[in-house]
């Protein structure tokens, strides 16, 4: 968990770009600002050279910095700031009207949206996240940024999919995989990072409809791309992943294909690789939830129950009401326990965290 120091230097942050970067005042045009974007790819979403000056390039180090932030700093707290942020953007980005900034702005916009779907989605509100990414996605083919509309439409789909039915059981998989589909004809445009979530959403989604030749084919695709992942790539939305990543899709992926032990395999390691990694507190989590069913289904009903309690009480802790939904998921997986002790005791255990 990021330390209150940490989260004041973001605010800090933010404050300079802000003051950078205000909006021109009425009796102006946004041409009187010094508009020059140094290094700054409009293709290159959340990936900008930190080295490089200027107000817009602050801009968008402010937006990369605050994604990169999502897994350590509590949903409900940040979200406050990506929605400031953004709205700011969206200030300027309507006041550029036909300047040629305004596209460099809007693909900056467009990254802030889908940053406050994901915060929006771990709060537990699914219309809102969904929200942000067609708002997104709509912006990225209204400014022809290609990079930007594949962002969209891979968080938009695991959205869609409910997460491949292990947070909402009636996900719309099919809606998910369409999107993803779209994604991967951009993948000229897309970091390794990018391409590596692509195939590991494809794969999990395939492994929810038991379709096992492509969820393989997938999971080849996965880890070939994320045996590419470099430092550049991993940054902004992308900041999260490297190889462990998709060794946690491959876990859920044997779950969900009713291969407990070699889901049980896959999780135990990527849940020990993930263990201190800030940045992926919450796919930690998520795999620890996984691994909970795994050890159910191979006959280790304390393990299961015990892992699962201690996860559901961190998920609280932290006010992910996302990774809360996939828990609650998991623990109706246990229903055919119900009468057990020690499953009655998760019970109590999870009604008092």
């Amino acid at each position: 968990m990021a330390r209150d120091s940490e989260i004041g230097f973001y605010i800090d942050r933010a404050s300079v770009a802000t003051a950078q970067a205000a909006p021109p005042a009425s009796d102006s045009t946004i041409s009187d600002i010094d508009l020059r974007v140094p290094e700054l790819v409009t293709d290159h979403a959340l990936h900008v050279d930190s080295d490089a000056g200027g107000a817009w390039n602050s801009f968008s180090v402010v937006t990369s910095m605050l994604a990169q932030q999502r897994q350590a700093v509590p949903p409900a707290a940040l979200l406050s700031l990506v929605e400031a942020h953004r709205d700011c953007l969206l200030t300027l980005f309507r006041k550029a009207e036909k300047d040629p900034i305004r596209v460099d702005i809007g693909v900056m916009l467009g990254e802030a949206s889908i940053v406050a779907s994901r915060l929006w989605s771990a709060r537990g509100n699914r219309s809102m996240a969904l929200a942000h990414c067609a708002y997104a996605r709509g912006l990225a083919d209204r400014l022809g940024s290609v990079r930007l509309g594949a962002t969209a439409r891979i968080f938009e789909s695991n959205l869609h999919s409910g997460a491949s039915t292990l947070i909402q059981a009636d996900g719309d998989i099919i809606t998910g995989l369409r999107l993803l589909d779209e994604a991967a004809t951009a993948a000229d445009h897309l970091t390794a990072a990018a391409q590596a979530r692509i195939a590991a959403e494809q794969a999990q989604a395939y492994a929810a409809l038991g379709l096992r030749n492509e969820t393989d084919d997938a999971l080849v695709r996965a880890r070939q791309a994320a045996a590419g992942i470099t430092a550049y790539d991993r940054t902004g939305l992308f900041s999260d992943w490297n190889p462990t990543r998709v060794d946690v899709y491959e876990g859920t992926c044997h779950l969900l294909l009713n291969e407990p032990a070699r889901a049980v395999t896959h999780l135990e390691q990527a849940a020990t690789a993930l263990n201190n990694d800030q940045s992926n507190t919450n796919v930690a989590l998520a795999a620890r939830v996984d691994l909970a069913s795994a050890y159910a289904l191979t006959g280790h009903l304390d393990a299961a129950c015990t892992t699962l309690g201690e996860t559901y009480e961190q998920l609280q802790r932290i006010g992910n009401l996302r990774g809360i939904s996939r828990a609650r998921r998991a623990r109706e997986g246990l229903n055919r326990w119900n009468s057990e002790p020690i499953v009655q005791e998760l019970d109590r255990r999870m009604a008092a965290a």
